[in-house]
């Protein structure tokens, strides 16, 4: 009990780092380009989880590095879309909109696995993308660019989350998760290459954001990720890590004085809802049962 408790707080620890990283973020992209910003903070983390995890590292086989390019190349569209996005967008809306992943991945995962979603999660869907509909459509019926993106970044780690699955029981899922890593650092540094010259005297402060973004909310989020679901249930983590938006929109409210108006939260409101129940409908709680047991 003592060590389940621990690995929920663990657990929380990373919901909260990730919520408030998108105040960081943010504040960023406000001095340096989305496309600089996430090319130090993916090297760092490959450069962090490669030092981890070198035992692994080092047998590593051509079908860890051929999933992790398939799943990465997923990985990276939802974070270019996300950063991206979030220059155009509020960081409590990026937050809600990127949690609403979640709803979408039994749809996603019915193309692999032939089983359509459960009624519990089809209405877990249908509440979430009301609360999209609510947040991001206008009164002139007109959704922002930004959060096009970002709905786009949703839909992106949906994929990344659906051939993780796929992709993890004929790979290591440690030595995936650094080329997936790898790949979004190389990527975004030649994108970063050709859109303006490579600086590295970003400042203290852009310095420090990027490496909090690498080593808490990448490199160190995925470590304690993996050791705190060795003592906790899928759907316990998948829950709490689900309040990320919660936190988003906090520290959004705290820090970035964003002002929420009722319309917004009633938003926000809907799609925490959805995602709640899509993570805690029956067909969500036998997969947890099920992968717990072959533990």
């Amino acid at each position: 009990m003592k060590k389940s408790l621990i690995a929920d707080g663990a657990l929380l620890s990373v919901a909260i780092c990730w919520g408030l990283n998108f105040v960081v973020e943010k504040n960023v992209l406000s001095t340096i380009t989305p496309f600089m910003y996430l090319a130090f903070r993916f090297f760092l983390s490959a450069f962090i989880l490669a030092i981890i995890f070198y035992k692994r590292l080092k047998n590593i086989k051509k079908e860890d590095v051929r999933a992790g390019l398939v799943v990465g190349l997923f990985m990276l569209l939802g974070f270019l879309t996300q950063t991206i996005g979030l220059v155009y967008t509020t960081p409590s809306k990026s937050g809600f909109i990127t949690g609403s992943n979640v709803v979408m991945v039994p749809f996603f995962a019915y193309f692999l696995t032939k089983k359509f979603p459960s009624p519990v999660q089809i209405l877990g869907a249908t509440v979430t993308f009301c609360g999209l509909g609510i947040i991001s459509v206008s009164e002139s019926l007109s959704i922002a660019y930004g959060d096009i993106l970002t709905i786009l970044c949703a839909i992106s780690f949906a994929l990344q989350i659906t051939l993780t699955e796929y992709y993890v029981k004929k790979a290591d899922p440690i030595n995936m998760a650094i080329v997936q890593v790898a790949l979004a650092g190389i990527v975004t540094m030649a994108m970063a290459a050709i859109v303006e010259p490579i600086q590295l005297d970003l400042g203290l402060w852009n310095w420090a954001a990027i490496l909090y973004g690498a080593a808490f909310c990448t490199a160190g989020a995925f470590a304690v990720q993996n050791i705190a679901q060795k003592y906790t249930s899928s759907t316990h983590a998948a829950v709490i890590l689900c309040t990320e938006s919660a936190f988003a929109g906090i520290f959004s409210f705290l820090f970035w004085h964003e002002t929420v108006t009722l319309k917004a939260l009633c938003g926000f409101i809907m799609i925490l809802a959805g995602v709640l129940i899509t993570e805690l409908s029956p067909s969500a709680l036998h997969q947890t049962s099920t992968s717990t047991s072959q533990t």
